[in-house]
């Protein structure tokens, strides 16, 4: 008797020993990287809901003070002053927006490698695919505001006119802020810049009454196009096919039928070599006009077009996507 006492005293904790070390063994990856303090979800290029708010405010308290219909179309038919009030802070929202964007077609082409090559979850890919959902949906939203203020207007030139003011006032700010590891808001040191609704009349040769966004001598219907970021070169055109370089990257678009599926292309890129196939036939082959890493290059196939990622093996700009022997 005495035997199997001292058999459960011993047994019984050495069970519940057994047991937390199954469970802690049985946790979560996400759970220990949690512990570790490392994010396990893409929480970057946040919209700025701030300025959404204050549009939605501002839009509300006009509403209640102007709005004769129950639609939308009393906003195209404010007095001046309202009108250029609910403008101003339309095109903050939208400045907003364009600084998130800038942040997460960055990220979202950085963690896609990182991705494919299982250095993060699936998990927090997910996140970051849903985060550029969600600012798609915010952009769409933006330009439909646009539309109901200036109906006659194209509402893709607000998009344009934050992109500039982005561009002429944020890059330092940017930077900075990326240095201060998130210290820092250059949403709002950049917002300094803009001047207040009413201290000086439309840049020259913008006929008044033309809503932010909208370039000069641009006539209706007719819209911008678009501006690549800062050392991003503008897409050129080839035969079939379109690519762009920054410092780091070349990035190659191909048309494809809207058909086609990702076990019917196969893409091989060499040092000096990139080739594009569908069904077995060549769509694309050629030599490339300076390095590339193969081992960093990715592809992907969405809506009848692949575009290849290429990661140069120096910084050097390229002349050409293929030497004149390709």
């Amino acid at each position: 008797m005495v035997a199997f006492v001292l058999g459960l005293v011993i047994v019984v904790p050495l069970l519940l020993l057994i047991a937390v070390a199954s469970l802690w063994g049985f946790r979560q990856p996400s759970d220990v990287l949690a512990e570790l303090g490392v994010k396990t979800t893409y929480t970057r290029a946040s919209l700025p809901f701030a300025k959404i708010e204050a549009y939605n405010e501002l839009k509300e308290r006009i509403r209640r003070q102007y709005a004769g219909t129950s639609d939308s179309t009393w906003m195209s038919m404010l007095p001046t002053e309202a009108k250029e009030m609910l403008k101003y802070s339309l095109m903050q929202r939208a400045i907003g927006d364009v600084v998130a964007l800038r942040k997460i077609e960055v990220d979202t082409r950085g963690y896609w490698r990182l991705f494919t090559k299982g250095v993060v979850t699936r998990t927090f890919w997910n996140s970051v695919v849903q985060a550029e959902k969600e600012l798609s949906a915010e952009l769409e939203a933006l330009k439909a505001e646009a539309t109901h203020v200036e109906p006659n207007q194209d509402p893709q030139g607000i998009i344009y006119e934050a992109m500039q003011f982005v561009m002429q006032h944020g890059d330092k700010l940017l930077q900075a802020a990326e240095a201060a590891n998130g210290g820092a808001d250059p949403l709002a040191d950049i917002l300094k810049f803009m001047p207040q609704p009413g201290m000086t009349g439309p840049p020259p040769g913008m006929p008044p009454g033309m809503p932010p966004g909208m370039p000069p001598n641009m006539p209706p219907g007719v819209g911008p196009q678009p501006v690549p970021p800062p050392g991003v070169q503008a897409a050129v055109e080839g035969d079939g096919f379109s690519w762009r370089q920054d410092a780091e990257e070349i990035e190659v678009s191909v048309v494809l039928p809207n058909n086609a599926t990702k076990t019917e292309v196969k893409v091989h890129i060499q040092r000096r070599l990139l080739r594009v196939e569908l069904r077995g036939s060549v769509i694309l082959e050629g030599q490339l006009a300076l390095p590339c890493r193969p081992e960093e290059c990715t592809w992907t196939l969405a809506k009848g077009r692949v575009t290849v990622s290429m990661e140069k093996a120096d910084s050097r700009p390229w002349p050409s996507l293929f030497s004149e022997t390709k």
